[in-house]
């Protein structure tokens, strides 16, 4: 039995993705596709994440329809997936949580929703705002159960990418200028210091989306690189060896014992980003940075840092686990001193053959940032370049927009580091109002 339970996947999921991740930050979106589709097996425990990344090679391919199609079954699958299988629950204890299926992170499932509204805005937009209000109402959900977890209460804030997002596109209508304002200043409160932000809110109050025979274009802008999981080594906290103590008791007659020894856990890792910022100039004139309206890396922290008790006292119930089902099998088999050796090698191979879980959405950016430009109707030359401390890094991308009159259009950048080629995408089809002048 036991050298059945230390059979396992010889490749981390990290190695298995390590040729896609290269080829995505090569911009070789094309290749990076084909390569996670190969990948993406409905057999693999870590289809939904590699599905995620698909989504992400595939939005910035410029194929925004089918992103949304791929965000959407990985959304659903790990709604579903929260109603936790109690076989899969009962066989990671005798092996590790690689067993469970894959339900996503807490700040995996709230941007799914964020990446939902900017696929869906690049496409038609239709469902754009729905998405934001679905990314409110899981952030809340899921830090009510969290905070039904923890024993200290989150203090984490929501990200103002819906509300900013809600705001721009009740602005759009031309008509529902008060709950633009609403969104608006939802959003400033929580970025108090953001400047373009006070401008928003002054303009919707004003209710004058642009000047006559103006448009808007709208920079979306993925800075830096993200987050993702790395395996380290850790004590076990009094608060997790409480939490392991209720599922070892649930689990059997198992004890804790009085000392644990460090075990493996995955923790969040945040790449050193060159760049802070895209600047955007629009017919040669400069109109400024990005800003920041979705810190992706301190929302990965913060939600996974409040439910690292959880993931500690799991892997402490295992090491329990194995040892007591060492010595009950030392115990019934019984023989000489080279057989109970023999076991206790067998047990200590068992333990040294678990790993931490580090299945992850693996190519989110560190920031989702944002610009709005006002330009006259017609074609724009819109010039965007990755910035650190107001200073281009970076090679400048150029793409001419169209520009309509009343009307909002969409350009997604994306600009994971300074020597990246980058990549920038536009909307596909006719957003709110476009043809709708002042």
């Amino acid at each position: 039995m036991l050298g059945l339970l230390c059979l396992g996947g010889c490749m981390t999921h990290a190695k298995r993705v390590a040729t896609s991740r290269n080829l995505f930050y090569s911009g070789r979106m094309e290749e990076c596709r084909s390569s996670l589709e190969k990948l993406s097996s409905p057999l693999r425990h870590d289809r939904d994440v590699v599905q995620l990344d698909l989504a992400m090679a595939t939005l910035l391919d410029g194929e925004a329809k089918k992103a949304e199609l791929l965000l959407k079954e990985t959304r659903d699958r790990f709604y579903h997936l929260e109603k936790e299988s109690m076989a899969e629950k009962a066989i990671s204890m005798w092996t590790d949580d690689k067993a469970r299926a894959y339900a996503g992170e807490s700040y995996e499932k709230i941007l799914i929703h964020a990446f939902l509204a900017l696929a869906n805005l690049m496409h038609d937009g239709g469902d754009a705002e729905s998405h934001t209000l679905q990314l409110q109402a899981t952030h809340e959900r899921l830090t009510q159960k969290i905070n039904e977890k923890s024993q200290s209460k989150l203090t984490y804030q929501p990200l103002p990418f819906g509300f900013y997002l809600r705001g721009l596109l009740r602005e759009a209508t031309l008509r529902d200028y008060d709950d633009a304002a609403r969104n608006y200043n939802a959003a400033r409160d929580l970025l108090p210091h953001c400047t373009p932000l006070q401008w928003d809110c002054n303009r919707a109050v004003s209710g004058v989306h642009s000047q006559p025979g103006h448009g808007v274009i709208y920079v979306l802008a993925l800075v830096g690189k993200g987050p993702y999981k790395v395996e380290v080594t850790e004590e076990p906290t009094s608060d997790a060896l409480l939490i392991a103590d209720r599922i070892i008791s649930a689990l059997g007659p198992y004890h804790l014992p009085p000392t644990i020894a460090p075990i493996k856990i995955p923790d969040i890792a945040i790449p050193n980003n060159d760049l802070d910022s895209v600047a955007v100039s629009v017919n040669g004139a400069y109109m400024g940075p990005t800003f920041c309206v979705a810190n992706v890396r301190n929302l990965a922290l913060e939600t996974y840092r409040a439910e690292k008790n959880e993931i500690l006292a799991r892997a402490v119930a295992r090491r329990v686990i194995k040892k007591a089902t060492v010595v009950a099998a030392k115990e019934n088999i019984g023989g000489d001193g080279l057989t109970r050796l023999g076991m206790d090698l067998a047990g200590v191979a068992w333990e040294a053959v678990e790993s931490a879980d580090t299945r992850c959405w693996g190519l989110l950016p560190s920031e989702i940032q944002i610009l709005r430009v006002e330009a006259e109707k017609g074609i724009a030359t819109l010039d965007l370049a990755p910035v650190w401390g107001g200073r281009q890094v970076g090679p400048r991308r150029t793409v001419n927009v169209d520009v309509h009159d009343g009307a909002n259009s969409y350009v997604l950048a994306w600009f994971p580091d300074a020597r990246s080629p980058g990549q920038v995408i536009k909307s596909q089809g006719r957003t709110l109002n476009e043809t709708s002048p002042h």
